[in-house]
């Protein structure tokens, strides 16, 4: 590494990641459909691996070839949620339906 970041870096990554831990808690009392609210909650969290990566792993400061080395297993993981995001954002077939049973001691 070649470059020292100054401590305030650290700190306003810190404001600014528990500033996005607010903003989602908050945001996860709004509903916005199900859709929506996995697309806010996946964007925020975007955003808060992305300070980390950048300040917290140092990648700002490192040579843009260790890009490709991180980037390249995001990009993977990305197509794998959203390949499945309709499958688990759209319908509630993924739930099963509800079962009545007779209560304990009912008669039949």
């Amino acid at each position: 590494m070649s470059h020292n970041p100054p401590a305030r870096n650290y700190t306003l990554v810190l404001v600014g990641l528990l500033i996005l831990t607010i903003i989602t808690v908050a945001l996860s009392k709004v509903d916005m459909g199900r859709a929506g609210n996995i697309t806010v909650g996946l964007l925020v969290a975007i955003i808060k691996a992305s300070l980390v990566v950048m300040f917290f792993m140092h990648l700002k400061y490192e040579h843009r070839w260790w890009a490709v080395f991180v980037l390249f297993p995001m990009v993977l993981v990305s197509i794998i949620i959203f390949s499945n995001f309709a499958d688990t954002a759209y319908g509630d077939h993924t739930t099963p339906p509800a079962i009545n049973l007779p209560k304990p001691g009912a008669a039949h």
